[in-house]
């Protein structure tokens, strides 16, 4: 990790940043939640620049430049990246600051959101009401006042550190359970490393050399630039034959019993079939199998005359259940580890795990400090004790258990567990009655902590996880890893808020990220959880059972599905599949469907041989989703939103 890496991993941060902003936020007009998609995994900009530093090193070296970049420095720069890119979209940066803002400015006689204002503390968000009518409404100069901004920036951002530390602490614990004892693959890293041009070690990289010379590589490019190119086509011309980037079901399913079968659409996704390609069969399948369950299981109610409550069966909530239920699994699976690490950090001269990224006594006594910290910080709120530890305990495990999954399986998405369902556990297990009781406290607390459940701020621990396990695969300074992937959030906070606030005060959030007059998904989010919590104000709501049981019922289910695959080895049905149904499980089902049919005719046919030798097409289908995506934002940005007649290549 050199100096000379760091300087360009920040250069290229700002470029990055600036380019998915104005992808996301900026050039979106009327497609509301299209900028939601924009962030995909790995971020195009840290693939499109690893794959350009990496063509500019023959070139260096035929200038006379003596020193070029080395594998190391590329993947350091890469790992800066991933952690920088993210800030600055919708999960986090977008969806926070009209969180902070929105109670005041959309606060009427009937919604009264504007009384959580005054309990809110004064760190929560600027005080002043004309700085806030400014953002969204634009300043008459486009300027931004950072004075007001400034002490609540920075507050926030101490606040976030310390939870981004805190899962960095928890990731490190079970990373050498996880990476050592039990080999998951890390399917997310097969690109950058092989891109970067060396063999990794693990049996499902042998295969996989010379990237860019592989025609198995630029057969699935081809591929997935007809696909694309059909696409953009057929948006000018509808007669033109294409794919398109969804297909849904619904003009099958007209009649009664079968109508639930028209929730289920069929998402063409390249990157998600070619990750799909290392990603077990029984996964594969179970992903696909149980969502298509949940119609089938709706449809099956209606038939026999059963009248079911609105959300029925409660797929959230299971989801929920599941996460939970997975978090115990892995706690009890690692226990002897766990043992291990306690000891190692109580007694430092044992050196059972001197080769850990962080010492043992940072990975436990962060872990449990930085919890501590957290829930005395969200205390300052007036949450009670209870609500503060389980909300943060929830966030911390869904991130937690998210950072396995990937791991394991290499799901392409950020959005791969139970998004928006923290606060709403939390509402439905506490009811009205407690939440305003007293001062309000639990309600406001809960409300105003509600955007990091929505977003994708704890799927950070995914890539968390990944660059430890880069530094151990690449033989990267691993403590210095811990510093770098630090210091990458902290730029990419930064230059989150410099852009987001820019944009807001020259154009108005009204009228961003999709929006027209009343803004977009990201206000309108905010909006309508400080709304749902005036409500509660006057007419408070009772635990909701029905959803507890939900809850419940997932993680009973999710024990069994565990439990059945330790006494039946052949079992063809997964507890990570059933959780990664319930949750994003309506976009992942077809371009896993489609990976395990291709890839079940593989390994009947050719075994193990045939799956290695496919890899790289696979890979090549990933790689050209991610770059051609790339490709088409920059398009956009030079030639106007308009320059495929709407047709924007999505991620999920």
């Amino acid at each position: 990790m050199t100096v000379r890496a760091v300087i360009i991993a920040i250069v290229l941060s700002v470029i990055s940043v600036a380019w998915i902003h104005q992808a996301s936020l900026v050039q979106m007009p009327g497609q509301l939640y299209a900028p939601i998609y924009l962030m995909s995994v790995p971020p195009v900009p840290a693939l499109v620049f690893l794959v350009v530093l990496v063509a500019v090193r023959p070139l260096l070296t035929k200038l006379g430049v003596r020193r070029t970049f080395s594998r190391r420095e590329l993947l350091a720069i890469y790992a800066f990246l991933v952690l920088a890119v993210p800030p600055v979209t919708f999960g986090i940066v977008e969806l926070m600051l009209p969180w902070m803002t929105s109670p005041v400015y959309f606060d009427t006689a009937q919604s009264m959101t504007a009384q959580f204002a005054e309990i809110l503390p004064a760190w929560y968000g600027p005080q002043d009401s004309e700085v806030i009518r400014q953002m969204y409404e634009g300043s008459d100069a486009g300027g931004v006042p950072w004075g007001a901004w400034l002490y609540p920036l920075g507050m926030w951002t101490v606040f976030l550190t310390l939870l981004f530390g805190t899962g960095l602490c928890l990731v490190s614990l079970f990373r050498k359970q996880w990476s050592d004892y039990e080999r998951l693959r890390y399917p997310l890293l097969l690109i950058p490393l092989d891109i970067t041009g060396e063999t990794a070690r693990t049996d499902t990289r042998e295969a996989v050399e010379n990237f860019f010379r592989n025609p198995l590589v630029w057969t699935a490019v081809g591929l997935v630039t007809l696909h694309h190119g059909l696409n953009i086509a057929n948006a000018y011309n509808p007669a033109v034959m294409a794919l398109k980037d969804r297909y849904g079901l619904a003009p099958f399913f007209t009649e009664e019993p079968w109508t639930p079968f028209r929730s289920l659409v069929f998402f063409h996704r390249p990157e998600m079939i070619g990750f799909g390609w290392f990603v077990s069969l029984d996964v594969l399948f179970s992903v696909w199998f149980f969502r298509v369950m949940t119609p089938f299981v709706q449809s099956l109610a209606t038939a026999f005359g059963y009248r079911a409550a609105a959300g029925w069966p409660y797929v959230a909530e299971q989801g929920t259940g599941a996460f939970l239920m997975l978090l115990a699994v892995l706690v009890w699976t690692a226990r002897s580890h766990l043992k291990e690490m306690f000891l190692a950090a109580v007694n430092r001269a044992k050196r059972s795990h001197e080769d850990e990224p962080l010492p043992p006594a940072w990975a436990v006594f962060g872990s449990i400090g930085g919890f501590i910290a957290i829930v005395a910080w969200v205390v300052t709120t007036g949450m009670s004790v209870q609500p503060a530890v389980a909300y943060m305990g929830i966030l911390l495990a869904f991130g937690l258990v998210y950072s396995r999954i990937r791991a394991e399986t290499g799901v392409p998405t950020m959005w791969a567990y139970p998004f928006d369902q923290p606060s709403k556990f939390m509402q439905y297990a506490m009811g009205g009655d407690r939440m305003i009781a007293g001062d309000m406290g639990n309600l406001v607390g809960i409300s105003g902590f509600a955007w990091i459940g929505r977003g994708y701020f704890m799927s950070l621990m995914g890539f968390q996880l990944e660059n430890e396990k880069l530094a151990d695969d690449t033989g990267l300074d691993r403590r210095g890893m811990i510093y770098l992937i630090l210091g990458a959030f902290l730029v990419g906070m930064v230059l989150g808020y410099f852009f987001n606030l820019r944009s807001y005060y020259e154009f108005g959030a009204n009228v961003l990220h999709g929006g027209t007059t009343g803004g977009g998904i990201n206000v309108q989010l905010a909006t309508r959880e400080w709304t749902a919590a005036a409500s509660q104000v006057t007419n408070s709501s009772l635990p909701d059972t029905s959803r507890l049981w939900a809850v419940g019922g997932g993680a009973i289910f999710t024990l069994l599905l565990v439990i059945t695959r330790f006494t039946f080895l052949r079992s063809p049905f997964h507890p990570i599949g059933y959780a990664l149904s319930l949750n994003y499980g309506y976009a992942l089902w077809g371009p896993f469907l489609t990976a395990w049919v291709i890839k079940a005719i593989v390994h009947k046919i050719g075994g193990a041989r045939a799956f290695r030798r496919a890899m790289p097409f696979f890979l090549g289908l990933a790689f050209g989703d991610l770059f051609i995506g790339g490709l088409s934002w920059i398009a956009m940005w030079i030639f106007g939103p308009d320059v495929f007649h709407g047709y924007l290549v999505q991620f999920g």
